[in-house]
């Protein structure tokens, strides 16, 4: 019985003293800063198969899903044939945008995230091609969005930056003559800011979030525009006559998607 009993106690201080062993170790990995080892940025996968399709002519998109490495960056340097880029999670940024500027045949750019000030906005503005531009998330301010006046091609701006405000901004988005679609996001026009859009001759959809603007200035401006497609804060404005459609008109998905 007694052999049984010290048999027992025998086994009880081993596991204390294991206990103890790995309450030490544990206490020390934390005191020493032990984490698991970082996975380095390895850029998207599919990138490079996606140049390599644009080059071979077999593509015209490229979309990443993560930031792009230097070398991501530099492998779109003057690539022909490219047509639209998606940058889910850019950052494409002034330095970059020198590079977007050097895609001879661009049309369409999506690049959230990316804080582009007005240096990168006349970058992108040499892009003469492009029809389609969605920066949700830049730095520009009004001069920067003027300098897009000289892409004649370009027919639908989704913009977000919190250096646009008032009649300024308004005025900067109206020398874009050709725009059709247009989408601001947490830009506060203002009633100023709306009277100046209003100049644009061919715009058929107008989305305006966090705007600002009065009942009075809206109810101005569906006197002068009553076919313009209109939505605010991602709703239908209730003076919109077409409100009711069950899909929206042609470039309205170009502005608001959010990719």
């Amino acid at each position: 019985m007694s052999r049984g009993i010290d048999r027992m106690s025998r086994v009880r201080r081993r596991l204390r003293i294991g206990r103890r062993s790995f309450l030490l170790i544990a206490s020390a990995a934390v005191s020493g800063g032990c984490s698991p080892p970082e996975v380095p940025h390895r850029g998207n996968a599919t990138f490079e198969p996606q140049v390599e399709a644009v080059r071979a002519g077999a593509s015209a998109r490229i979309v990443a899903d993560a930031p792009l490495t230097a070398a991501e960056w530099e492998s779109l340097r003057g690539l022909v044939g490219l047509r639209e880029l998606v940058l889910r999670h850019g950052v494409a940024d002034d330095a970059r945008a020198e590079i977007l500027a050097t895609l001879p045949g661009i049309e369409r750019l999506v690049l959230r995230e990316s804080p582009l000030s007005d240096v990168g906005f006349r970058e992108i503005a040499r892009c003469r091609h492009l029809a389609h531009l969605n920066v949700p998330q830049a730095a520009c301010t009004a001069a920067g969005v003027r300098a897009l006046r000289h892409i004649p091609a370009l027919r639908s701006l989704r913009l977000g930056s919190r250096n646009l405000a008032g009649r300024e901004a308004g005025a900067a988005v109206a020398e874009l003559a050709a725009l059709e679609s247009l989408h601001l996001i947490d830009v506060p026009l203002g009633d100023d800011g709306l009277a100046a859009i209003a100049g644009l001759p061919g715009l058929r959809n107008l989305y305006l979030d966090a705007a600002g603007v009065s009942d009075e200035a809206w109810g101005g401006y569906f006197q002068q525009h009553p076919h313009v497609h209109v939505h605010v804060d991602q709703a239908h404005h209730d003076r919109d006559p077409g409100r009711g459609h069950d899909t929206p008109r042609a470039n309205a998905a170009s502005i608001t998607e959010g990719r």
